[in-house]
């Protein structure tokens, strides 16, 4: 184990032990070892009405918003509890760069409802992999974090092996659509040990979708029928 996820998983402990009934966001005592008051849990924007596709809202109503039925994405299913704005955009950048997963367990929790209403369930979790050098670095994947919260609760299996990430790649921030499509392409290898037919991708934020977009492709590739993408956070296209 690495001292970064070492600290983390200290810093996770000391947190609850000293806090356990305390709001992370405003610091209000709670009745319970919740992690947000309903005030600060109203905070976290959730989509309305998200495309089943893109998860951004359709204007249009239905499950499938315009932009989609033109030109619908290599994915088959999209699950994204919130919009990736306010307190959920400040939790999960303290997530990735401030070993704060105990914000991760907060949103995974309040954003549950949204995997749950299902009519088939994955055969796994496939978390997006980092680069083995950016994982020494920071000491965790914050993706493989959520999953294995989201595993846990929906009884799902985690395969945190079946992907890899081939070489290193810049960071997605500041690029441009293109630019990140061009970034991941052939950047992952998939090499599962038994033959699925339907899994869900776990990310922290889907932006571009770039990323998603190229694991999907590799996915149906090798066979997988279903692909959804599951995340914590979408920020919308503009």
């Amino acid at each position: 184990m690495s001292g970064n996820r070492l600290t983390a998983i200290i810093s996770k402990f000391f947190r609850h032990l000293l806090a356990p009934g305390v709001c992370l966001a405003c610091g209000d005592r709670l009745d319970q070892a919740v992690s947000l008051c309903d005030a600060c849990s109203r905070r976290l924007e959730r989509i309305p009405n998200p495309c089943q596709y893109c998860a951004e809202p359709n204007p249009a109503g239905g499950r499938v918003c315009p932009r989609c039925l033109l030109n619908p994405p290599r994915w088959q299913r999209t699950r994204i509890p919130f919009h990736y704005r306010g307190l959920v955009r400040d939790y999960l950048i303290r997530v990735k760069f401030d070993q704060s997963l105990h914000l991760a367990h907060c949103l995974c929790e309040q954003g549950l409802a949204a995997l749950q209403d299902r009519e088939m369930q994955p055969q796994a979790l496939l978390p997006v992999p980092l680069y083995r050098g950016r994982l020494f670095e920071r000491g965790y994947n914050q993706a493989e974090e959520i999953a294995s919260l989201w595993s846990h609760w929906l009884d799902i299996p985690l395969d945190r092996k079946a992907l890899t990430r081939k070489r290193h790649t810049p960071g997605q921030s500041g690029l441009s659509a293109d630019q990140r499509a061009d970034n991941v392409r052939e950047a992952f290898a998939y090499a599962p040990r038994i033959e699925y037919r339907h899994v869900a991708i776990v990310d922290d934020i889907v932006t571009t979708g770039s990323t998603v977009s190229e694991i999907a492709r590799l996915l149906h590739r090798h066979g997988v029928e279903y692909v959804e993408v599951w995340a914590l956070a979408r920020a919308y296209r503009r």
